[in-house]
């Protein structure tokens, strides 16, 4: 199968995969909030919390062992990839043993920091030193097979992973849960459930496409990780700074509200985890190419990636910011008036706070890939941990100093994105010898427009017509969707490439009816 056509296939799957989930959520987030109880569903939110933070001190192993194995792909030698493979997962099996132990030991001083109520602390405890061990185990032994089977582009396969796996566990809670005596103890047992049958399939996949790799102890060569470790230092303070970025928040919430701010943050997290891989599918995949290009010095086709992976990405990205924006609050209205009462206006707010993280998230594009690909971290460490730095104070004085509340949590987060996708476009774009103007151009006016034509199509609609039902919410969705369709052909694409949607479109309807 060709690039393009391996490519087009993960980004579907990448969709359905997130859409499910997605799905899903709308039905799991007010089930969990029904049966748990704000301060619970709070608390289930923090674990996820605690396991990201553990899963940071990997050293940045991790992130870099997807890219040197993709190296060993483009240079077709399965010896070191195999070397390189079975090292790597002897090396992260003690890193998690070291780690579960540390949590467990560390439980209860978490649980007072957390300021967890007495009537949970209890279980609290079990809870991290059960499901944090076992959870932190599986988050570094899967990524050494889902590294390999990304190295050879499939992501198509790690996608439908994710997606039954996300089916099965979500089916589980709702059958579980209503009928154990604990439901907290019922959602770790289901999610941990939920990730060894993830491993399991990661681990059957990657001996059937994976061709001629092996992961066997006859492989174990310790130079194999000096690369490695070279490439993961960057990549663990980039790590590091970005798992600050994205766990300091439920922190903050909970150390000046307790789990309830957290449970008022997560359902706009929640959507905001929902919605971003779907826009990001494509930009995710696209570091194997930029390190093939790299390493075979085709500088042609980097600045292409570069320009219509920015492009493509914030397209898409275009019409899920202005969808999320204008229809947030009908959307948390219908979902969580139920179960949150009058505080789904906080959920508004805040999903809208996310929108613009988002929306700058989208707008920097390929940067990060190219950045990998071509092995330039440093820049970008230095000015993750500043930013890093600068989010957390921000996030602090506002929840804790102000009477802003939840959302305040974002502030620092949208101050500290937007100094950080100037500097880094700047940087990028020298990088790749691409002039600012050009960049802009090519791959940003276009899509600004697209947004801001949905963004007043979605505003008209909300001030004329009532929104107090599914149906009525779908019926403005799939109108701004039609008006962003209108507007990415006309505005979004140039004439080179709706001449090429066209040709594709045409060889596909001949193969199908001849």
């Amino acid at each position: 199968m060709s690039v393009v056509k391996q490519i087009i296939r993960n980004t579907f799957t990448g969709w359905l995969a997130v859409g499910v989930r997605g799905a899903l959520a709308l039905i799991i987030v007010p089930f969990l909030l029904s049966r748990l109880g704000k301060e619970g569903f709070g608390l289930v939110g923090l674990l996820g919390v605690i396991v990201s933070m553990a899963v940071v001190a990997d050293l940045g192993l991790r992130s870099a062992l997807g890219r040197e194995l993709t190296e060993q792909v483009a240079r077709n030698d399965r010896q070191a990839f195999s070397e390189l493979a079975s090292t790597a997962l002897v090396l992260y099996l003690c890193i998690a043993c070291l780690l579960g132990f540390i949590g467990w030991m560390l439980a209860p001083w978490t649980v007072e920091a957390l300021k967890v109520s007495e009537s949970l602390q209890g279980d609290a405890i079990t809870m991290i030193r059960l499901y944090g061990t076992l959870s932190i185990l599986f988050s570094f032994i899967t990524p050494v097979f889902s590294a390999a089977l990304s190295s050879y582009h499939r992501f198509d396969v790690i996608n439908s992973v994710q997606m039954i796996s996300g089916i099965i566990s979500s089916i589980a809670l709702l059958i579980i849960i209503p009928v154990v005596e604990s439901p907290l103890y019922g959602w770790v047992g289901v999610m941990l459930t939920s990730e060894a049958i993830v491993l399991v399939l990661t681990v059957v996949f990657f001996h059937r496409f994976c061709e001629g790799a092996k992961i066997n102890i006859h492989f174990l060569n310790g130079k194999r990780l000096i690369p490695l470790f070279h490439l993961g230092g960057y990549l663990y303070v980039i790590q590091l700074a970005q798992t600050l970025t994205n766990t300091a928040n439920s922190i903050v919430l909970s150390s000046f509200m307790g789990p309830v701010g957290v449970a008022l943050y997560q359902p706009a997290s929640k959507i905001s985890a929902m919605f971003n891989p779907i826009v990001m599918t494509l930009t995710e995949q696209l570091y194997p190419l930029t390190t093939k290009f790299h390493t075979t010095e085709n500088k042609e086709k980097l600045q292409k990636t570069f320009c219509l992976g920015a492009k493509y990405t914030l397209l898409l990205g275009s019409l899920v910011s202005a969808c999320i924006f204008i229809f947030a609050e009908p959307v948390a209205r219908l979902w969580l008036f139920d179960s949150l009462g009058e505080d789904y206006l906080i959920v508004v707010q805040v999903m809208q706070a996310f929108v613009i993280v988002d929306l700058m998230t989208y707008a920097s594009g390929t940067q990060w890939p190219i950045l990998l690909g071509m092995r330039k971290l440093q820049f970008l460490a230095i000015l993750l941990i500043l930013t890093a730095i600068l989010n957390i104070a921000v996030s602090i004085y506002f929840v804790g100093f102000t009477t802003v509340g939840v959302v305040g949590v974002l502030y620092g987060t949208i101050i500290s994105k937007l100094i950080r996708i100037v500097l880094l476009s700047i940087y990028v774009v020298r990088l790749v010898e691409i002039r600012m103007l050009s960049y802009l151009q090519q791959s940003i006016i276009g899509p600004v427009w697209c947004l801001l034509l949905s963004g007043i199509t979605g505003t008209i609609l909300m001030q004329n017509f009532s929104c107090n039902s599914w149906i009525e919410l779908i019926f403005m969705v799939v109108v701004t969707f039609m008006i962003w369709i209108g507007s990415c052909w006309f505005i979004g694409l140039n004439a080179i490439e709706r001449q090429h949607i066209l040709m594709t479109v045409k060889k596909i309807y001949q193969k199908k009816f001849s």
